[in-house]
């Protein structure tokens, strides 16, 4: 009897535990998380992230252009270029931000009430999501790490590794991130996620393309085309390893991939997209009746009749290719068909910039402005480009423009001729700025050597317009610019630029400064024209031969202002906010960047920023409210970010950072060193982060208080 009372009580826990799960389930679900998936999708919807992710329609594929390949900017941030696309802009969030915030609200509600449910995964993984939308990623990086680690085996296990790798590379934690988009290919491999590894291999091969390694970029796709035993899986990525050559003028090779596809069952979308880019291919070798007989083809099959607009953009193309005169009267009067049955389509934006630039590459500039300005109207993976050379071709007819304005003042002015002449001179320097950007080595020397030969002999900016000309020859002829390198130190000693050349020739004895201001003037001008390498010389110049000038901590101050807001480089500008700390922890300088740097140090290391430690300064009443034996600030402060500052990049190096060091050495070093000159406090307030931007240190003389 007493056995089966014992079954009975063994039953009755173990039904009553059952339906505490089943009940804490229920209304974690009713009550919490199906509001948060529906707001998420709500948002996503918003993004216009479902269409994409979905592939409903075909792509919009644009070859490269001979000649005008992109080159990078030694200046710009180094993380590659289509990571942007998965970044959410200010402007598209505004509306959904409530949204967002949200949905971060409800899962800080599910992890502490129902730590326990079948929601916390799904809930982990919105909460990435919110944040990686909101641009926080470290939060968003956290919360993944978390969700991998909890569930390694779940069913969001391939996502949340996927948005990881996004997390890292947008970070610019470049090996972390390969890695991390490795893992995501061998979990997804696992759980036959099939739309997850086209995401991960189409990161891989972005950021081999980076690199121009061709192969490598199509290698991943091929290897998972071998693997996979679903055809129409197969016909898919085959699609991809045939558009990736396409993209990159081999067009043999594309005609070949694409014709592969076959080989498998590709679905609908694929076989449109193989023939339409088979077609479009032919047209680049030059096989018009081919590439004629596969539209005709498309234009019969009434499956692809919703794609119409793309059949009418390549064949524009090939028109165009055709005739010799791309303003001839049937093409003009084919693109005004096109625009009006086929308004803001991105297909025709496409070949909009592809003719623009064709016209942009015969120096028809006029004509191709409002090619380009019809292709930056919608979203395409031309709109940064066009959007580019639309903004260069408007400063090259404004300066133009400029210039004949001068040029009539003069005829009616002839006591203004000198002041005129400055003022065209600038204008002629200004647009051989413009062809320098658009890669025209040649008119940008004749330009800035024209705007030098034709100004006063009183203006102020002739250094600088010498100066450009020797920049530009720098690696074509080096001995010209040499010439004009001696010119300008022996005609222009005291400026800017006379002494920079005066440094790049050698000339020691004459490359100390008057004084510290002398230097501090100079910085700004570097930095004014985009030269932080030598902007960076001169900042330091200050520090390293005026330690005990005003202007020391003021120019490592603007150091770190320049390498976090002018150059997108986190690690640097912590690396000089640093410095600042440890030479002139009680400068006004100090004050203002310490909460900031320690915030951000606590930010990457993960750490909880509402201990009120982070927040002391050097007040001297607060250390006598200090309580004895208290851990000391700066130790807690290391404590706490001990791994933050670990510069993971591959061959980062930071001016004025001893060989072998990282930042996170440097650093707490440095806070060691301001142990004795900082008080402890218990208690206080709550970190928050700063709300504004630091002031451009060129443009004030103190810091601004936030």
């Amino acid at each position: 009897m007493r056995s089966f009372r014992t079954i009975f009580l063994l039953l009755g826990v173990a039904l009553s535990l059952t339906h505490c799960a089943w009940y804490d389930n229920q209304t974690t679900y009713f009550n919490t998380y199906y509001n948060m998936q529906r707001i998420m999708n709500e948002v996503e919807d918003e993004f216009s992230y479902q269409d994409e992710n979905k592939r409903t329609k075909p792509r919009v594929l644009v070859p490269s252009i001979v000649g005008m390949e992109a080159k990078k900017d030694p200046n710009a941030p180094n993380s590659p270029a289509f990571l942007r696309e998965f970044i959410i802009e200010r402007s598209k969030l505004q509306p959904v931000n409530v949204k967002v915030d949200s949905i971060l609200i409800k899962g800080s509600k599910i992890l502490a009430n129902h730590p326990k449910s079948r929601y916390v995964e799904g809930t982990l993984f919105l909460m990435a999501k919110a944040y990686f939308y909101r641009n926080e990623w470290v939060p968003s990086q956290v919360k993944c790490v978390e969700m991998i680690e909890q569930f390694s085996d779940g069913d969001l296990s391939p996502d949340a590794h996927l948005l990881l790798a996004k997390n890292y590379l947008i970070q610019r934690k470049m090996s972390q991130g390969l890695t991390m988009l490795s893992k995501t290919v061998d979990v997804a491999w696992y759980k036959d996620r099939y739309d997850i590894l086209s995401q991960a291999y189409r990161i891989q091969a972005e950021l081999a393309l980076e690199n121009g390694d061709l192969e490598k970029a199509v290698q991943p796709y091929k290897q998972a085309v071998a693997q996979c035993e679903d055809n129409e899986q197969s016909a898919r990525w085959q699609v991809d390893v045939a558009s990736i050559y396409y993209r990159r003028g081999a067009d043999s090779q594309a005609i070949a991939a694409f014709e592969k596809v076959f080989t498998y069952t590709p679905d609908v979308l694929a076989q449109f997209e193989s023939k339409l880019y088979t077609a479009a291919a032919h047209v680049h070798l030059g096989h018009y009746d081919q590439a004629e007989l596969i539209f005709k083809e498309l234009e019969d099959n009434r499956n692809f009749t919703e794609w119409t607009s793309f059949i009418v953009a390549e064949r524009m193309a090939m028109d165009r290719a055709r005739k010799e005169n791309l303003n001839d009267p049937t093409i003009i009067a084919q693109e005004k068909k096109a625009d009006t049955a086929f308004v803001g389509r991105p297909e025709l934006m496409a070949q909009a910039f592809q003719k623009g630039m064709t016209l942009y590459k015969q120096g028809k500039y006029s004509e191709a402005l409002p090619y380009f300005a019809k292709a930056k109207v919608v979203r395409t993976p031309v709109y940064d480009v066009a959007a580019k050379y639309f903004n260069l071709i408007k400063q090259w007819e404004d300066e133009h423009r400029k210039i004949a304005g001068y040029e009539r003042i003069i005829m009616e002015r002839e006591t203004m001729r000198d002041t005129i002449a400055i003022m065209k001179s600038a204008s002629r320097f200004s647009l051989g700025r413009v062809h320098e950007q658009m890669g025209n080595a040649d008119s940008s020397v004749h330009y800035y050597k024209l705007a030098f030969d034709s100004t006063a002999v009183s203006d102020q900016a002739r250094s600088r317009y010498l100066y450009a000309q020797a920049r530009m020859l720098r690696e074509s002829d080096p001995e010209v610019a040499d010439s004009l390198l001696e010119v300008l130190s022996r005609d222009f000693p005291k400026s800017d630029f006379g002494k920079e050349a005066q440094s790049s020739l050698g000339y020691v004895g004459d490359l100390q400064a008057d004084d510290a201001s002398e230097l501090y003037r100079s910085a700004n001008s570097f930095r004014a024209i985009k030269d932080y390498a030598y902007a960076t010389r001169q900042y330091m110049a200050i520090v390293t031969n005026f330690p005990t000038s005003e202007l020391a901590p003021k120019a490592l101050y603007a150091l770190g202002y320049m390498h976090e807001r002018n150059l997108d480089q986190p690690d640097s500008a912590r690396y000089y906010y640093g410095l600042l700390v440890e030479k002139y922890p009680r400068s006004e300088y100090a004050k203002e960047v310490r909460p900031s740097l320690e915030f951000a140090l606590a930010k990457l290391n993960g750490a909880e920023v509402s201990d009120s430690l982070l927040l002391n300064d050097l007040d001297a009443e607060r250390a006598k409210k200090a309580k004895e034996n208290e851990l000391d600030p700066l130790q807690q402060l290391i404590k706490n970010n001990k791994d933050a500052l670990q510069v993971t990049a591959p061959g980062v190096t930071i001016p004025g950072m001893p060989p072998g060091t990282n930042v996170n050495d440097m650093l707490k070093g440095q806070l060691d060193k301001l142990k004795g000159g900082l008080p402890t406090v218990p208690g206080g307030p709550t970190v928050t982060p700063p709300s504004q931007p630091a002031p451009n240190p060129s443009d004030t003389t103190s810091p601004k208080k936030p």
